[in-house]
């Protein structure tokens, strides 16, 4: 028995709820991660999982079994690492996660330049909004705009990025240019996913945040067909700066109520286990954090830039 694949299993299935979560996280089938925990439960003569409709929970047993299994995930990528650096060489591969946008308008650039540079390594990138379970996916590195909380694995704020409320010139000649918060609701809002804001987006200016109220016209399912709809006159979204600063420098979108400020959404780097110092990650990291830098709408934080800049030197 693979016991490491079965406890990868086992610890996907505890955090997702559920045997389908975990087949999900694991790109496997739902037997096949049914049959690992049942071999662990054979192998250890315990039942580690009370399973029912709404999904599965931990017996006594299993709480046991799943810190264990964690510790020992853990020290496995603890010793790729250090073997890793043993070596020096950027080789091998390295499974990294992020939001769609990142992927097709940052990651996937810096992928791509080092690759060139670096042919040894094989960088499989993997582009989806929301959190991924990194241990148990395999996933070396994570690069996310959200609140991951610390049991993921160590996490490293790296900066913030701006986003902005933009429509065309042509929308708002045609709806009128909103001159309060309130007036958002005269306006069609492109919601990007139905996980996006529903009734009200917060807006701060100075001291003051206030909820404004928003009316949706269309729910866009990736950032491109946000962008098209917006192109298209439908009306406006919120969107990354890093998306839209060419076509607002062009005059081709507009910021919609300039003097109202979206809040900052933080950045993170986020590993799966322990300070990853493995030549692929530290390669990988430095690449991004290069790009990240001369990229509009996002700010590195002083830690991340001195890491930056050392790799210069």
């Amino acid at each position: 028995m693979d016991v490491l694949g079965a406890f990868e299993s086992y610890v996907s299935a505890v955090q997702s709820g559920s045997l389908s979560g975990a087949a999900r996280q694991r790109r496997m089938t739902q037997p096949a991660i049914s049959q690992q925990i049942s071999a662990l439960e054979q192998q250890f003569d315990t039942r580690l999982l009370s399973r029912n409709r709404s999904g599965v929970r931990m017996t006594q047993s299993g709480e046991i079994m799943y810190k264990h299994a964690l510790a020992m995930l853990d020290e496995q990528s603890s010793l790729k690492s250090a073997l890793e650096n043993l070596s020096g060489k950027v080789e091998g591969q390295l499974v990294v996660t992020t939001s769609l946008a990142f992927s097709q308008h940052i990651v996937g650039q810096v992928i791509v330049e080092l690759t060139k540079q670096l042919p040894d390594l094989k960088i499989v990138l993997r582009a989806e909004d929301g959190t991924a379970n990194l241990a148990a996916e395999n996933i070396d590195l994570a690069l996310w705009s959200c609140n991951v909380g610390n049991d993921n694995g160590v996490v490293r704020k790296i900066g913030t990025m701006t986003t902005l409320h933009v429509a065309t010139p042509e929308y708002l000649d045609t709806h009128g240019r909103p001159q309060t918060p309130n007036d958002l609701v005269g306006l069609d809002y492109i919601q990007y996913k139905t996980t996006d804001d529903r009734i009200a987006t917060p807006l701060v200016h100075g001291e003051e945040t206030f909820q404004a109220p928003i009316k949706i016209g269309l729910t866009a399912q990736f950032p491109d067909l946000v962008i098209q709809a917006l192109f298209g006159n439908l009306g406006y979204a919120k969107i990354p700066e890093f998306l839209v600063a060419d076509a607002v420098k062009d005059g081709k979108l507009e910021v919609v109520l300039p003097a109202w400020k979206i809040p900052q959404k933080e950045l993170f780097i986020v590993y799966p286990s322990g300070e990853n110092n493995s030549p692929r990650v530290i390669a990988l990291l430095h690449a991004l954090l290069k790009r990240l830098e001369m990229t509009k709408g996002v700010s590195l934080v002083a830690s991340a830039k001195k890491l930056f800049l050392n790799r210069q030197r």
